[in-house]
């Protein structure tokens, strides 16, 4: 048997094990089937004074929560925030566990299925179970653990999110123009409540990759703009495009008079330089995919331009097995 085949014949056997994981909630509507373990549970009610609720969609492979997302936490805890942890790990160390049970008002894991989307509706759905409502919230965040940060003050960007309905720290136009599902928020208004009522109560699990992320996460600012949801990103198209001139030098300049791309991945740098972008996705500094001449340098980038501590990263490129030492420079 060729690697290839060995190969799909393994993701076609994923895919079928997720198939199977869905058949549930396909056929009772009950997402809490998906529960694997408990390690806080929501109390009755929320408590006062933190009138943002986080929903917070983790991954890890060896079941860690590692530091970089403790960090990312407090930072949210700091502005304020409740927040319901969900974890697409079905189990977790109980050590790395700890840190969050100051932070997280409920910490969960479930069956891996529907990616960060079935994180966060799951999350939606332990809320009703306990009776919680958007009516005790003002705003609410749709937040994961695929990027590294605040790399500056979360405060930054939230101040800049008013004067909408809908936010998120980055638009982009690549398969149409959408808010990157990695931080989306909403202020919690007569508009937004049935919206995102209706959006998580018609929630569907499905488990191929491209139709989640044409459903949810394209379709959910698809979704918005058709409700006629006012719609503001921390970082606009317009805004990147204004940029590029001041960037004729970089390697991926090419791309600039082209199809729309991903910029979180092409264009790192030049969020960060130019924005004061919060965010780098954890993907760039594991495998350096998309290929970046400037990604050996990562470390001094960051610490000439931000605060954040390279040791979260460091850590979470030892941890993995992941970094300099196992990229692959295409041919």
């Amino acid at each position: 048997m060729t690697l290839n085949l060995a190969s799909r014949l393994r993701a076609e056997a994923g895919r079928a094990r997720r198939y199977a994981d869905a058949v549930p909630y396909r056929l009772h509507g009950n997402a809490l089937r998906f529960i694997r373990q408990t390690h806080q549970e929501l109390p009755p009610q929320p408590s006062p004074g933190r009138g943002t609720l986080v929903l917070f969609a983790h991954f890890d492979s060896q079941g860690i929560v590692d530091p970089y997302v403790v960090y990312y936490l407090k930072a949210l805890y700091q502005l304020g925030a409740t927040i319901v942890f969900v974890s697409g790990t079905p189990r977790l160390t109980p050590e790395s566990v700890a840190p969050l049970r100051a932070l997280c008002a409920g910490v969960y894991t479930r069956r891996t299925l529907c990616m960060d989307f079935g994180s966060w509706h799951l999350a939606w759905s332990i809320l009703k179970r306990h009776g919680w409502s958007l009516d005790q919230f003002d705003r609410l965040v749709l937040a994961n653990d695929s990027v590294f940060g605040p790399l500056f003050p979360l405060e930054e960007m939230w101040s800049s999110f008013y004067g909408a309905d809908m936010y998120g720290a980055i638009e982009s136009a690549e398969f149409g123009v959408h808010l990157q599902s990695f931080f989306l928020a909403w202020d919690l208004n007569s508009r937004t409540r049935p919206f995102l009522n209706e959006f998580w109560d018609d929630f569907a699990y499905i488990v191929d990759k491209v139709n989640i992320v044409d459903r949810y996460e394209i379709g959910l600012s698809r979704r918005a703009r058709d409700a006629g949801l006012a719609m503001k990103p921390f970082v606009s198209v317009a805004d990147l495009r204004a940029t590029y001139e001041r960037s004729a030098d970089h390697q991926w300049a090419g791309k600039f008079s082209g199809e729309p791309f991903n910029h979180t991945l092409y264009y790192w740098d030049g969020l960060i330089e130019h924005f004061r972008f919060p965010f780098l996705k954890a993907s760039l500094p594991r495998y350096n995919e998309p290929w970046h001449d400037s990604m050996a340098r990562l470390r001094d980038f960051l610490e000439q331009r931000t605060d954040y501590p390279y040791e979260l990263i460091q850590a979470n490129l030892d941890r993995l097995g992941c970094g300099p030492s196992t990229w692959v420079k295409p041919a």
